[in-house]
């Protein structure tokens, strides 16, 4: 998989090239570098954030072409909608995939529940530590059942 850009002067930068990787069913995968080598980058190709200059990205045998069930990713940076609730903010990704809101709910609850953070659903984010909203984006990411983190 490649990754390039247009620059502001109109020059192609190329962020990633020919990157492979395999995570197997049930492992963890930590991705290591400086800052600048591509590791948000090969994130961002990997969930379907972004589309791949070259190459392609593939879960389970099925091509990664946009947002899609089966894929979830954590942000390094705090990601959460200021406006939404600790619920609101888990619950974004079931109701987007056509989870029907009541069982979205439920499977929401239960994850906050997992992270420690049952009693807080109608806390806002800047009501929390940090610890807390990672934890809160830790929900939010795995309530779709990734298969692969």
């Amino acid at each position: 998989m490649t990754k390039r850009y247009l620059t502001p002067k109109g020059e192609t930068f190329t962020a990633i090239n020919d990157v492979t990787l395999r995570v197997e069913p049930g492992e963890f995968c930590a991705i290591v570098g400086p800052t600048g080598c591509g590791k948000s980058t090969t994130l961002a190709q990997v969930s379907g954030l972004e589309r791949p200059s070259a190459g392609s990205v593939r879960v389970h045998d099925q091509i990664v072409d946009g947002i899609t069930n089966g894929v979830s990713y954590m942000f390094q940076a705090d990601a959460l909608f200021p406006w939404k609730t600790v619920l609101g903010n888990v619950l974004i990704g079931p109701v987007l995939l056509g989870t029907p809101k009541k069982e979205a709910t439920l499977l929401a609850r239960d994850w906050l529940r997992r992270v420690g953070l049952a009693g807080f659903e109608d806390r806002y984010p800047h009501q929390l530590s940090g610890g807390m909203r990672k934890r809160v984006a830790m929900a939010a990411a795995l309530i779709n059942n990734p298969g692969s983190c």
